[in-house]
């Protein structure tokens, strides 16, 4: 089998997505794949056969893997609260992810570790959003006994999901609206190189929020920090109807820059390439904490490290193994990312740039073309065309735009985007090595980040730029 990693994500995620249509026994299934495993076992040497029990045993594991999903232990908060009227209640817990504010109010993860009602204790696990309105300074790690109200996601829209949907893919089944939040001034419960992460991604806020102006900051916090919080909604919609929207998410565009600037710097120092893998690993994963494990960041921080795992030791890396590999990982720790829409586009970007692209090359016979300048632009518009070709359908399902402007758009905004995320990386860097230098790179991306502003402006108003689908 030449590519066997595709072959099991294939099935694996064929029975995710099986499971999430038709209810299935967790135990039937169980003991129907050890059923499996036994026939493939003595079906070893006849390949054909051994192959088509061995896709059915990891189909059935994904089928597993997303019903296990579903089963909550008998302490989960989930099971314990009593949700609705006077279901006020305490809970103790950590703030398991970076509190966020917007319109006056702070919201975090909180993990729970005990729940009193009634003056009744118990322990409990699980996570729950908590809404808090407060001037209390709150960070990742920190230790609280909340009091208010838990109550079940209301029934909105999320995207194309339902926000109860939406939670529950992050393992979120329960909100709290808490009138009270009391420190047990034990600090720093969290895991220790996400609390680096996040305070390295406040820092970096601060120097990119003092130099530049807010607009030109939400775009540069949502480039190379993933943070989208901040993104004036104008540019937000433009870039969507442009079909560059995933320049504002941290993506392996961004995780590709930030491993060439890593591995540029430690070859100019001289150092081995043992070395040099041993530094950037770790570099490359505090960045996928920094911008929020979004399944891209995952995806591309999974593919680098198999790359330069592949260099070290001098073998040539598959790359849709590689990519199987990423989706796995995601899969294996939460099977319901297959259906968040950033681990979809992400997968399919990649993989039709990588089958399609070739394959058009090689149709429009663009190998013998004799001049050599040319071939720069023209691979630009293949790989852009290639990826449009790939997620146009989906891009039209979830935003429900059609954006025929997104090939030359792509040609266009990719790399005055590349320039703006070399330009807030540079801004970082510079204000914190050469202060002085600092107003020169942040006038720079202020005014890159207008030109990519202007350039998507004019772009959707050319004749048939984008449809807007009902």
């Amino acid at each position: 089998m030449k590519q066997p990693l595709s072959f099991f994500t294939l099935a694996f995620c064929l029975g995710i997505f099986a499971a999430s249509k038709i209810h299935v026994s967790f135990l039937a299934t169980y003991f129907l794949s050890i059923v499996i495993l036994v026939l493939a076992s003595f079906l070893f040497d006849k390949k054909p056969f051994f192959h088509g029990w061995l896709f059915c045993l990891v189909f059935l594991a994904g089928a597993l893997s997303f019903e296990n999903s579903k089963i909550l232990p008998a302490c989960h908060i989930a099971h314990q609260a009593y949700v609705g009227s006077g279901g006020y209640c305490t809970v103790r817990g950590i703030i398991d992810s970076e509190p966020s504010v917007k319109r006056g109010r702070k919201s975090y993860i909180f993990a729970v570790s005990q729940i009193q009602f009634d003056g009744l204790k118990s322990a409990c696990c699980g996570k729950i959003l908590v809404f808090f309105k407060g001037e209390k300074n709150l960070l990742y790690g920190d230790e609280l006994i909340l009091n208010g109200k838990l109550y079940r996601p209301f029934s909105g829209k999320y995207g194309s999901q339902s926000y109860g949907d939406y939670l529950r893919g992050q393992g979120i089944f329960l909100l709290m609206n808490a009138r009270l939040a009391l420190s047990t001034n034990s600090k720093n419960k969290g895991f220790p190189l996400k609390r680096l992460a996040l305070w390295l991604k406040s820092e970096m806020e601060k120097i990119i929020s003092r130099r530049v102006s807010g607009v030109a900051a939400g775009i540069l916090d949502a480039m190379i920090l993933g943070e989208k919080k901040n993104i004036p909604p104008l540019v937000n919609n433009s870039m969507v109807k442009s079909g560059t929207v995933h320049i504002l998410v941290v993506s392996g565009f961004n995780v590709g820059i930030v491993a060439f600037i890593i591995i540029l710097f430690l070859r100019l120092m001289r150092l081995s390439r043992r070395s040099r893998f041993y530094i950037t690993v770790p570099c490359l994963v505090i960045y996928c904490l920094i911008t929020g494990v979004a399944p891209p960041v995952v995806r591309a921080t999974v593919m680098s490290i198999v790359f330069l795992s592949a260099y070290m030791f001098k073998r040539e890396p598959d790359i849709y193994n590689s990519c199987s590999l990423a989706a796995l990982f995601i899969l294996l720790i939460n099977p319901r990312q297959l259906f968040n829409i950033s681990f979809q586009l992400s997968f399919v970007s990649v993989l039709s740039i990588v089958y399609l692209y070739p394959r058009i090359r090689a149709i429009l016979g663009f190998d013998s073309l004799k001049i050599k300048y040319l071939r720069p632009i023209i691979d630009g518009c293949l790989v852009s065309f290639s990826a449009w070709l790939g997620t146009m359908g989906f891009i039209a399902y979830y935003f429900k735009v059609f954006s025929p402007v997104t090939v030359l758009a792509n040609v266009i905004i990719v790399p005055v985007a590349t320039f703006v995320t070399l330009c807030g990386f540079s801004l970082v860097f510079i204000s914190l090595v050469c202060p002085p230098l600092a107003g020169l790179f942040a006038t720079t991306s202020e005014s890159a980040v207008a030109v990519l502003i202007n350039l998507n402006s004019l772009l959707i108003k050319l004749p048939g730029a984008y449809f807007q689908l009902s």
